[in-house]
């Protein structure tokens, strides 16, 4: 699978706006994104199969609620760029 495809068909939309209001309003437990406080630059809305594979790469990732959330500690460039999603895609 390529990185893009990959993208196309995991990573759901970009909730930054959301994750960060229920983070402000103490909706999420904080021990999801303690280590990497002020890091996370975007929130993204992802299905399970990649979120387990975000978790084992050691990235940001919240599960509550029914849904996965990808805290993104990159911006600026297209999500498959990312070095981690490209080591996903290679598998």
């Amino acid at each position: 699978m390529t990185a893009q495809r990959l993208v196309e068909n995991c990573v759901l939309t970009n909730q930054t706006a959301v994750v960060d209001e229920m983070l402000n309003k103490h909706l999420l437990p904080e021990e999801y994104i303690y280590p990497f406080l002020g890091d996370v630059m975007e929130w993204w809305l992802i299905d399970s199969w990649l979120a387990e594979r975000l978790k084992r790469a050691g990235e940001v990732v919240i599960e509550e609620y029914g849904c996965c959330w990808w805290g993104r500690l990159a911006s600026g460039q297209a999500i498959y760029m990312d070095s981690v999603i490209q080591e996903i895609a290679v598998g």
